[in-house]
């Protein structure tokens, strides 16, 4: 599988700030086919869960309506957590220590994809393809 799996961040920034964008991100974001991890959709929920996230009115309604809507708008596929990403976590160095970008960055090892993100600690990662926004 190849393709650009994005962070949290970076599928808010898409969503909300996409003109942020240089073209030439936006560029590579058309050509290649995007993923977005479960497990964003955990860390966006439990964010907002506890006010560190404002979300507009649908995801309060039908977080699950809205959040495949989003998905739907931007043509990202959602990408399932199964055993063999948790397993690549066994392999990780403790370089980053939040849990989420932790599972993303052992879910793009696990299906060999890209990580879009604005997080400079992912490039302590040797072998981790990273599409830096």
């Amino acid at each position: 599988m190849k393709g650009l799996l994005l962070d949290t961040n970076a599928l808010l920034r898409l969503e909300l700030e996409s003109a942020s964008f240089s073209s030439s991100t936006r560029e590579a974001l058309l050509k290649a086919e995007r993923y977005v991890s479960v497990v964003s959709a955990a860390e966006i929920a439990i964010k907002a869960s506890i006010g560190k996230l404002p979300l507009p009115e649908p995801f309060s309604v039908d977080f699950t309506g809205a959040f495949q809507n989003l998905l739907d708008r931007s043509m990202i596929t959602l990408l399932p957590l199964d055993l063999p990403v948790i397993a690549q976590l066994r392999h990780l160095p403790l370089h980053h220590r939040d849990p989420f970008d932790r599972l993303i960055i052992a879910q793009a090892f696990a299906a060999g994809l890209t990580v879009v993100t604005s997080d400079r600690a992912f490039a302590a990662y040797a072998g981790l393809e990273i599409l830096e926004i």
